[in-house]
């Protein structure tokens, strides 16, 4: 069980401060500065009955009634207790002490004392930063660990709003002071640059059996004390209970109602685990992603599930490091589960689950993109909500939404997907050079991502900086389940220029480096858009063997439209009615229902010169044409470019150029996939 001292305070100072001494009316927790000195619950209550009565004997009857109500204790008991107040306490009073005997009446407290009222520190506009929380218990498995448990707890709450890890570390950039524990001034210098109110810090330590957990908000502009919590739990498989207890009496000190706490304080068991260890690799799994990308922390999410399976938690985020990396059936298998549990969350988690669910496994953008609204709405100081929002408004192709949405994700939080989301944005909408700056700054102040040297290839690619373009893909050389995307993004740059032989050896590069990652379906992926490279420039017979080579190796519903487009291009029905029938079952996924089936159905018609039967097939795409064609960072523009060639096929030459100019007004948005130049020819030709 725990004991978490959490009852109300009486009517009176919230706080006692005397010498160096501080003690907290409500819990009855002693603090000498910001350390914090154990008492038993007897000593305690003693105290706290001396220092409100400061200056004035207390008889032993009084201390009797109220320590020992209704209990017959020998005499001994109050001695005994005096002697370890005076042991803790007298080290700073000097000789004669702060509690003096009165003889044969009882005691008095003699020492200074200041009662402190306390007024809530914390408004609703406020950010607050969660520090590293003092492990002195000599147990490896507390380390980071209380302060990640510390944040899931806190994210249930809708007054306050921590400071993200990720502002964290951008902000230790800054400092100069990357990988410094976030204590003391590191963190009050942290609170100043970020413009948070207060610091959240403590300790947990050993007493005996029990472990005890504090927690104080220290104030950002000078570092003093605002409220203090603590809480005992009795063994080390009650303390996530204890923290829970303490972080509920830390809310309600820092200023949230007690309709607010009610409301939102579900156990910690209920909203994350019940087990250290899976909160421990939980722990350990956010930290490598954020120091060291994606691959190092999907083996520590992995350890956590299988120490929980049900901590919908870190399901959640293993399904986004795997969507990081292009393995979309690993990150649908996980957002599927997290979406199964997804009341064994927070609030705040599960907002983000059900937006996940709708990007991830449905796949329709259009619900994804009401349930980002949402969660953007609910949580305005969200970076993520509206860095994700952007990404589907740029898979529609409402670019102006993306920009703007994204840059407001980016401003409230600078990390890598924000900044990759946003640079990819700025190229889309032609704004090649504010893209260049936002990445070189990123790279300048520690962002590291292999996705953000693919975008600082693509954006050397546009201005023909090839010194640029190789510097960014050696950067990612040798980086298992990273470099296949740099060695691919070579082999779409050696077939823009023609350079066909190449690239075919850059995409064979590219898929064996994906399998020897274990990234099946990327190494699929690039396969299969070889294959489609191979399509249209008039290799058939190439894109037809080259599109099976990447069935065979993985499906998934990307490998399957591009080996089915591929296929179609190259004049298979019968193999491409086999695929329609298999995208057909993803009837929710808008991308693959309004832009892959209908390219393909298109493609087929083409092949047969149903001219009018391809402009009929290509009308869902519209709404999506002008995107990212998923799963990449670039606009391929196949709809605008099938519909160029049944508007030829119908004589029609002044609309199919139109179509034609819808690709290569945007290099920004194709870079370097092979239709660009190719649509240029044509359009030269018309």
């Amino acid at each position: 069980m725990t004991d978490a001292s959490t009852q109300p305070a009486t009517l009176g100072p919230a706080s006692y401060e005397f010498g160096p001494f501080r003690l907290e009316a409500a819990t009855r927790a002693l603090y000498r500065g910001t350390e914090f000195v154990p008492l038993t619950p007897k000593a305690a209550q003693i105290l706290l009955l001396l220092l409100e009565e400061a200056g004035r004997v207390v008889t032993k009857d009084a201390l009797l009634a109220r320590v020992w109500p209704g209990v017959v204790v020998e005499e001994g008991a109050i001695a005994n207790n005096i002697s370890a107040l005076r042991k803790a306490l007298n080290g700073a009073f000097g000789e004669e002490g702060a509690i003096a005997t009165v003889s044969r009446r009882g005691y008095r407290f003699s020492a200074d004392v200041r009662g402190v009222s306390q007024a809530p520190p914390i408004t609703e506009r406020d950010t607050i930063l969660v520090a590293d929380i003092d492990n002195q218990t000599g147990d490896a498995v507390f380390d980071g660990t209380i302060r990640q448990a510390l944040l899931l707890h806190l994210a249930q709450s809708p007054f306050l709003e921590v400071l993200s890890d990720r502002k964290v570390r951008s902000l230790l950039g800054y400092m100069g002071k990357a990988g410094v524990p976030v204590m003391g001034d590191v963190a009050l210098e942290i609170c100043q640059r970020a413009g948070s109110k207060a610091a959240i810090t403590g300790s947990i330590f050993a007493l005996g059996e029990d472990y005890v957990v504090g927690l104080h908000a220290l104030r950002a502009d000078s570092g003093d004390i605002l409220v203090t919590e603590q809480a005992r739990a009795h063994g080390k498989g009650e303390v996530l209970k204890a923290l829970d207890q303490a972080a509920i009496g830390l809310r309600t000190k820092l200023g949230e109602s007690l309709a607010s706490v009610n409301r939102f304080s579900r156990p910690f068991d209920e909203v994350a685990t019940s087990s250290l260890e899976a909160i421990k690799a939980y722990t350990v799994g956010r930290a490598e992603w954020l120091d060291h990308g994606e691959n190092a922390g999907m083996p520590h999410y992995l350890r956590a599930i299988q120490l929980d399976p049900q901590f919908a938690s870190a399901y959640s985020a293993l399904s986004l490091l795997c969507s990081n990396m292009g393995q979309m059936r690993e990150a649908r298998e996980n957002m599927r589960k997290a979406y199964e549990l997804r009341d064994r969350a927070t609030e705040r988690e599960r907002v983000r689950i059900v937006a996940g669910y709708h990007d991830t496994v449905s796949g329709d953008v259009f619900k994804g993109i009401d349930a980002h609204r949402v969660w953007e709405s609910s949580y305005p100081r969200d970076a993520s909500a509206s860095i994700n929002l952007g990404n589907l408004y740029a898979v529609v192709g409402q670019w102006d939404k993306a920009l703007a949405t994204t840059q407001r994700g980016f401003t409230l939080e600078p990390q890598n997907v924000g900044c990759s989301n946003l640079a990819i944005a700025l190229m889309a909408v032609g704004r090649h050079d504010e893209a260049r700056a936002l990445l070189e700054d990123a790279f300048a102040r520690g962002l590291d991502a292999f996705y953000l040297h693919l975008d600082a290839y693509q954006e050397a690619f546009l201005r023909g900086d090839t010194v640029a373009m190789q510097r960014h893909a050696r950067a990612v050389e040798g980086h298992e389940g990273e470099e296949d995307f740099l060695i691919a993004a070579q082999a779409d740059t050696e077939a823009f220029f023609g350079r066909h032989e190449r690239a075919r050896d850059l995409s064979r590069r590219a898929v064996e480096s994906a399998k020897r990652a274990g990234a099946l379906e990327m190494a699929a992926t690039w396969a299969a858009e070889a294959a489609v490279r191979e399509a249209e420039i008039g290799e058939p017979d190439r894109a037809r063997t080259v599109a099976l080579e990447a069935l065979e190796i993985c499906g998934g519903r990307y490998v399957y439209s591009l080996a089915g487009y591929a296929l179609a291009r190259a004049g298979d029905t019968a193999r491409v009615e086999e695929i329609i029938a298999v995208l057909l079952r993803d009837h929710s996924h808008t991308y693959v229902q309004r832009y892959w089936i209908s390219c393909i159905r298109a493609a087929l018609a083409l092949h047969a010169a149903d001219w009018k039967a391809a402009l009929d097939a290509l009308e869902p795409a519209i709404a999506v044409e002008l995107g990212l064609t998923l799963p990449f960072e670039s606009g391929f523009m196949l709809p605008p470019w099938l519909r160029a060639h049944a508007l030829v096929g119908l004589g029609r030459n002044a609309d199919a150029e139109a179509e034609l100019e819808k690709i290569v007004s945007r290099p920004g948005l194709v870079k370097n996939f092979l239709v660009y130049p190719l649509a240029q020819r044509m359009k030269a030709g018309l």
